[in-house]
């Protein structure tokens, strides 16, 4: 690959990551205090997530900049690896406990509008952030990367699953759609957080 090209693809890799550990931040902690203040364990527990991939995100920053000027700095992008495995791990183990008292206690996915509002949000940040982490990623080739794109996606897919248990909790009575689908994705969750400590 010509050097000026791989240039641009490490800027383009710290801008995402830069932007991502922005944008995870102010979410997570939206997410924190609404869940708090509302008595949503789902939403403190989405927020302490992102809290720790808002972590994996800075240190990916440093890496890339020190790939910018020249270092390799592998101990970062094995740091900022573990901290994502240990994210997906976390967003599956949480999504099983939120979900499984949901069902015990056949409790309704939360329709307030706030709550709807930051999901709906997250599910268009999160998705674009994953799509561009992906792309980058398989370009450059970056492992960590990558796997960062799949702790975005799987937070995407869990803000999308909140919206959908809304609407079907609300127009059908379904009441069930939403942990089981957060059921289904924290499996995901878990299996990528161990194929990713298999081949770190």
């Amino acid at each position: 690959m010509p050097r000026h090209k791989q240039r641009n693809l490490v800027h383009s890799a710290l801008r995402v990551s830069a932007i991502s550990a922005a944008w995870t931040l102010i979410a997570s902690a939206a997410a924190i205090v609404i869940g708090l203040t509302g008595d949503s364990l789902a939403l403190v527990a989405f927020g302490v997530v992102g809290i720790l991939d808002c972590i994996a995100s800075i240190t990916l920053v440093a890496h890339f900049r020190d790939v910018r000027s020249g270092g390799t700095a592998a101990h970062l992008e094995r740091i900022a690896l573990r901290i994502v495995t240990i994210g997906l791990l976390s967003v599956g183990l949480a999504t099983c406990v939120v979900s499984t008292t949901h069902l015990v206690d056949r409790q309704e996915a939360d329709g307030s509008s706030v709550n709807v509002v930051l999901a709906a949000i997250s599910l268009v940040a999160l998705s674009v952030l994953s799509a561009r982490k992906h792309y980058i990623s398989v370009r450059l080739p970056s492992h960590v990367l990558l796997a960062d794109s799949h702790l975005s996606a799987v937070g995407a897919v869990l803000a999308a699953v909140t919206l959908g248990g809304t609407a079907a909790s609300s127009s059908l009575g379904w009441w069930w759609a939403d942990p089981v689908a957060a059921l289904a994705i924290a499996v995901v969750a878990i299996g990528l957080s161990i194929m990713l400590r298999r081949e770190s």
